[in-house]
């Protein structure tokens, strides 16, 4: 690796996607288990450990791509980021904290209050969410029917980015529009 190295730290400043690519897989899933191992069950619920983690990368790969980090091997490398992580775990508790959104504040759905207002939908209801939902698959290319049955398997938006080679931001607008889509064919 220690040869590696000096091609290593030039593909992540110019941000070549196959060097970017491998060093979200060397580092994600531990960084998504130290950020979720310094983050509240309550902040957990607003705020997932993938999404701390895409920011650490985007912080990281801009100020590495500045020429603003020194990066002498993969252990000062590994520091940093677990630096970068832990203060982005604390920025998002600090901004959840705040008087408006404390997370003590919020009130669950499914309270004595609210006895009723969700209920299971009947047979004929799935039936027809059912045809819906592949109606709107019928239309997609087989691209987009990959990018469905990944986030049907339970995939992350990453992992789903990683694996039809794009970037989790298309992944996520992609969803977004099928969501919106299906909405829009239930209204209808």
């Amino acid at each position: 690796m220690e040869d590696e190295w000096p091609a290593i730290v030039e593909g992540l400043r110019s941000g070549d996607p196959h060097t970017v690519r491998a060093f979200c897989r060397t580092y994600g899933k531990s960084l998504e288990r130290l950020a979720a191992s310094h983050m509240a069950s309550m902040l957990k619920q607003r705020v997932g450990a993938e999404d701390v983690v895409q920011s650490v990368y985007r912080t990281f790969l801009r100020r590495a791509g500045a020429h603003e980090l020194v990066l002498d091997d993969a252990g000062e490398l590994w520091r940093l980021l677990c630096a970068i992580t832990l203060t982005k775990v604390r920025e998002q508790a600090r901004y959840h904290l705040r008087q408006r959104r404390r997370l003590d504040r919020e009130q669950a759905l499914d309270g004595p209050d609210d006895a009723g207002a969700a209920t299971s939908p009947t047979p004929e209801e799935i039936g027809e969410f059912v045809q819906l939902f592949e109606s709107l698959v019928e239309g997609l290319d087989d691209e987009e029917r990959r990018i469905v049955a990944l986030k049907l398997d339970g995939c992350t938006n990453l992992e789903i980015a990683n694996q039809v080679k794009s970037s989790e931001r298309t992944i996520r607008r992609l969803l977004a529009s099928l969501r919106g889509r299906l909405e829009g064919l239930l209204r209808g």
